[in-house]
């Protein structure tokens, strides 16, 4: 389960990257880790992987969050001081590794056994496959520019140039049809399983996910208007915050 957590922790950021090229090693990442969680599933013959897999990585997620974006300022500090490295260890070690392995560990108590309602499993299932499909797009739009919240902790002039983190908006895949498609698929995954695994711990993280979204996302927004200017706020008023627009938008329009 560890090594299927550590194959992708790479949700940083939400509209920082490079525009125009293509990332496959993370979007292989997050799609092989829910390829081998669910063979280990169908080789057990019920619901183990995916939703430990799921509750372990959003979980640390969600702290990681917490603990970053109302505190950039002083983790921008820090991190000058300290350096790249040392940021890793405590982001990746302290704060998710600590997370994980608490909710790992813990999983023989909140992991469901009950089968659930097979169309709410269907719809659950539904969720799921379409949240990992779109997700993987996104991050091979994306790439490593999300890295372990690269992007937010490194601006212009603060360590982005020595530390290659482009400062560059995606427009391009699913972000010229919604800002945030991997927070959208993020939530819809989280819900899409605890449906699948009828379980009421990831229920119960699906809304903790979404409270702290209402937290992170003004800090975000505020961050990438001071970074990208009058070009973000035209990318606001195009593409819809968590609803997909039809028609997707030509990057030229946000110019």
């Amino acid at each position: 389960m560890l090594t299927c957590c550590l194959l992708y922790t790479v949700i940083g950021v939400s509209s920082i990257g490079v525009y125009g090229e293509r990332h496959l090693a993370p979007a292989a990442a997050w799609a092989g880790a829910f390829v081998v969680c669910g063979a280990g599933d169908w080789l057990l013959g019920r619901w183990v992987f995916v939703p430990v897999f799921v509750a372990a990585f959003y979980g640390g997620m969600i702290v990681i969050n917490l603990l970053t974006y109302p505190m950039l300022s002083f983790w921008r500090g820090w991190l000058r001081r300290r350096g790249l490295v040392a940021w890793y260890l405590v982001e990746v070690v302290g704060m998710w590794g600590g997370t994980t392995l608490l909710i790992v560990a813990l999983a023989p108590w909140w992991l469901s056994e009950s089968p659930g309602w097979v169309p709410l499993r269907a719809l659950g299932c539904l969720l799921a496959l379409v949240s990992v499909g779109v997700g993987t797009w996104a991050c091979y739009k994306m790439g490593w520019a999300r890295l372990l919240f690269a992007g937010a902790l490194f601006p212009p002039g603060s360590g982005a140039e020595e530390n290659r983190v482009p400062q560059r908006l995606v427009v391009e895949g699913p972000y010229r049809h919604v800002r945030n498609p991997l927070y959208v698929t993020d939530f819809a995954l989280i819900l899409g399983t605890a449906l699948l695994a009828n379980d009421p711990f990831l229920f119960l993280l699906a809304a903790l996910y979404a409270a702290q979204l209402a937290l992170q996302l003004p800090l975000e927004e505020r961050e990438l208007h001071r970074r990208f200017g009058l070009r973000y706020s035209r990318y606001c008023q195009l593409v819809p915050r968590f609803v997909p627009r039809t028609r997707p938008i030509s990057p030229h329009e946000i110019e």
